[in-house]
């Protein structure tokens, strides 16, 4: 007995250590997540966003709540194994949650990285409906981009406010310009990495995303839709686009996906 509780204490321990590599190796790249120059949310006003964690209580990426069992985030956030994920809701603290629910099922797309960094989307499925309050509540899809150059797009994210810095206690938020396909490619470093499941913002007003923001929202206040999920960048808004999976684009294999119909 006492053999087996050592193996399987390892074998978390290996978990955690080869998903932290894995983050820390994809930050030192390209993938970026967190909120640059951007404020503190107050309580309530982004009820839909989660912080996705593991179960020793560490802050891993962002998400979003698109139905009572269901979270959208990026599909790299889903390194470490289910049974030791929890989503945390309700609260713009990540440290003190209104509620935490655990996870059933991973749904990952199935060209995730092919090529390079497309596909990057996932669905959470939680064990348990989420309680909706004035904390909690869902947020409606976008079903086509109908973005222009230069709209404003809100980002939210408890990733870090400077480079390599530490995760904020406080859900941060900032305001964005969308820039077309187009413009976004000819800017963005490793272009071959832009798909067509993708959108842009650009970051050089000193505005943008950086560690730990992955798989967190990028919302269009005006219509109320969530329109993308923070997929990579060159961190930390430093004059490059950032780049998120486009939700209209998505937006077929996210419904077939809760319906348990999904594919490519």
């Amino acid at each position: 007995m006492k053999l087996f509780q050592n193996i399987t204490i390892a074998l978390v321990a290996l978990f955690a250590t080869l998903a932290q590599g894995r983050v820390a190796n994809i930050g030192k790249q390209l993938i970026d997540t967190r909120v640059i120059g951007g404020n503190d949310v107050p309580e309530g006003a982004i009820p839909f966003q989660v912080s996705i964690q593991n179960t020793f209580g560490e802050h891993i990426c962002g998400g979003s709540i698109i139905a009572p069992q269901w979270i959208l985030t990026a599909a790299h956030c889903m390194e470490w194994p289910k049974q030791y994920l929890k989503i945390v809701t309700g609260t713009v603290n990540w440290t003190k949650p209104d509620a935490e629910y655990f996870v059933e099922d991973v749904k990952i797309h199935c060209l995730y990285d092919q090529p390079m960094y497309h596909n990057d989307i996932a669905l959470i499925k939680l064990a348990k409906p989420i309680v909706y309050n004035e904390k909690t509540k869902p947020v409606e899809l976008a079903t086509s981009n109908l973005l222009k150059q230069g709209d404003k797009l809100v980002l939210s994210g408890w990733g870090s406010t400077k480079l390599w810095g530490r995760t904020p206690d406080i859900l941060q938020s900032a305001e964005l310009d969308f820039m077309e396909h187009e413009k976004c490619s000819g800017a963005v470093r490793k272009a071959e990495w832009l798909g067509q499941g993708n959108i842009c913002t650009d970051t050089s007003n000193g505005k943008g995303s950086c560690h730990n923001d992955s798989g967190g929202p990028l919302y269009d206040a005006v219509n109320k839709v969530l329109v993308g999920i923070v997929n990579w960048g060159q961190p930390c808004a430093a004059g490059y686009p950032d780049v998120f999976a486009s939700v209209a684009y998505y937006h077929d294999w996210i419904l077939t996906n809760m319906a348990g119909s999904g594919s490519c």
